[in-house]
């Protein structure tokens, strides 16, 4: 069995600018981080990633970097960062950051010369004349509108999946791989344990930049979908990537943010065997309570058997084709889980230790996201004047378009409230002080979540029934069971639409059971294997247990993980 030191890693993702502020200026910094690394050791963090830290003009909240070398200085110094890196590894935490080379700013250097044809630099982003008077092509932009941005200047269109401030850099281009190259070996050389590589398999695209069959007349966000992500070239790219700078550090970390695969089959060459990735980010699973061909604000129902089929047959086809899944609910991009999956409101205790289980026992690394840990929720509201995302800003203000001056926008807010990513971005509820210990100042950059005199760490802390407290409990709990990371994954009863179960198997030492109920209500189960001896729920156990045969009483959203020792 491959046991490497990354697939049993907890990584714990910090969005710097809504981490700690210890300045007062009402944004997250460096030190902050620096300040709360105790608590992270504590509660059994192995690795930290950054969300990106470089200098940007925060078009997309630090995605569009206008230099990749230096920090941003509303978050510190590279001195600071330093200080942060060599505190982390005192205490045993390996730094991942976040590595954003599908696109730069419009802002940085590079595009910069680009645009005015300097040196070998014109070629360094994607610029194409008009097609028949038109745009080049009818993809749709992720955030809205064309992928493609008119330069008054050069006469001609530049590329951008993402934004009109973030051009796509050129992959086919040799010297821009190069350059990245470059950056990459800066940060490992100093001290930086490896990478999340953001959107990753945006960097080929369709050859040709063909047209995309319209099919769906409103669907303009998927136009291009398939065409902008996975192109030909992403595995050698990859591969390049791996033989010029990857392993050359044997110690480092690699995940890869990967829209669009939608199988294990499309995800293995990236990762087989650890290289040239060790894991990717797959979306599926966010993608379930989306709309077909639409963006994220357009909600459908969902069915819990769709969500073990997704994730389910993604661990299974990992396990059997030698590639290792990430475990994740929520990140920068996603809202909290608590309102989109369970119940933020009654049960949320119940609720969030539930998911807990759920995402701490699936076969993968596990990413645990700021504030999980603490059963963070959504916000109860947004008005138009809080929100900061591009992305929630582009749809509200499209959709406004296509109303009266007048009309009413509580809809908007509301789906908004519901899925938008400004939900994960609020400041970490750190205690019931002003603007929940986040910031000394009067004004943080994105609003407190209303909730968090009663929502907090300090409230938590060394409370043994607190989420936080069930949390290191399981953490603990994993590093102690090997068999809970590396153990064969099964499902069992694919068909139940209230409890999602799977057991862990480590031949010849022991079997665990996971259950989890997604029910609101009292769930009468039948379980269709062994159980053994309960090592961990969410709820008191009584002698309830000891009557059980085939039969399981499930309370609102309870879990259970059992364990069968079979050594004995």
């Amino acid at each position: 069995m491959d046991r490497q030191w990354w697939k049993g890693a907890v990584v714990y993702q910090i969005y710097p600018y809504s981490f700690k502020d210890t300045t007062g200026t009402g944004t997250g910094d460096i030190n902050g981080i620096t300040s709360k690394l105790p608590y992270l050791q504590d509660l059994g963090v192995d690795v930290i990633w950054l969300s990106p830290i470089y200098e940007s003009p925060m078009k997309d909240m630090g995605y569009d970097i206008s230099d990749y070398r230096a920090i941003n200085p509303d978050l510190g110094t590279m001195e600071d960062w330093e200080q942060m890196v060599a505190r982390a590894h005192e205490l045993g935490m390996k730094v991942v950051m976040d590595l954003v080379v599908n696109h730069s700013s419009d802002q940085h250097a590079w595009f910069q010369q680009s645009k005015r044809g300097e040196g070998d630099k014109r070629d360094w982003y994607v610029w194409r004349p008009p097609k028949d008077g038109q745009e080049p092509n009818n993809w749709g932009a992720i955030f809205g509108g064309s992928c493609w941005e008119w330069d008054e200047d050069c006469k001609e269109y530049y590329l951008h999946v993402f934004d009109p401030s973030q051009p796509d850099l050129n992959w086919e281009n040799p010297e821009v791989r190069e350059a990245i190259w470059v950056v990459m070996r800066f940060w490992l050389d100093k001290g930086c344990d490896g990478f999340r590589m953001d959107v990753i398999n945006c960097i080929s695209k369709e050859p040709g930049f063909p047209d995309v069959p319209v099919t769906d007349p409103t669907a303009k966000f998927q136009y291009g979908l398939l065409y902008r992500f996975n192109g030909p070239k992403v595995v050698e790219y990859l591969n390049e990537m791996y033989d010029k700078v990857l392993q050359h550090y044997p110690e480092v970390f690699t995940v890869g943010e990967t829209p669009g695969i939608a199988n294990a089959a499309e995800a293995i060459p990236l990762i087989q065997h650890g290289k040239p990735l060790q894991m990717i980010f797959h979306f599926e699973h966010m993608y379930i309570d989306h709309q077909p061909g639409k963006t994220c604000f357009y909600h459908r129902d969902w069915k819990l058997s769709e969500l073990k089929k997704i994730l389910g047959n993604f661990m299974i086809q990992m396990q059997d084709q030698g590639g290792w899944d990430s475990l994740y609910l929520e990140n920068h991009d996603q809202p909290r889980i608590l309102g989109r999956w369970a119940n933020d409101t009654t049960y949320r205790a119940e609720a969030a230790k539930m998911l807990a289980l759920f995402h701490a026992t699936g076969r993968g690394t596990l990413y645990l996201y700021q504030g999980q840990e603490i059963g963070m929720a959504n916000a109860r509201e947004w008005t138009f004047e809080q929100l900061r995302d591009v992305e929630e800003i582009n749809h509200y203000k499209a959709i406004q378009a296509t109303r009266a001056p007048d009309a009413d926008m509580s809809d908007v807010l509301e789906e908004i409230r519901r899925i938008g990513r400004d939900n994960a971005r609020m400041p970490v509820s750190w205690d019931a002080s002003s603007n929940a210990g986040f910031t000394s100042g009067s004004t943080p950059w994105i609003k407190v979540n209303e909730d968090y005199k009663e929502w907090n760490v300090a409230v938590q802390e060394n409370v043994p029934g607190s989420v936080l407290a069930f949390w290191k409990r399981l953490l603990q709990l994993r590093r102690q069971e090997p068999g809970l990371v590396y153990g064969k994954f099964s499902m069992v009863d694919r068909e139940s639409e209230d409890v999602y179960a799977y057991t862990r198997t480590l031949e010849g030492e022991a079997e665990y059971l996971v259950v989890c109920s997604f029910s609101d209500k009292d769930v009468n189960w039948k379980c269709p294997v062994g159980k053994g001896e309960v090592a961990i729920s969410n709820y008191e156990q009584s002698d309830v247990l000891a009557k059980e045969h085939d039969g399981l009483t499930l309370r609102p959203y309870e879990c259970r993980l059992y364990k069968r020792d079979l050594r004995q």
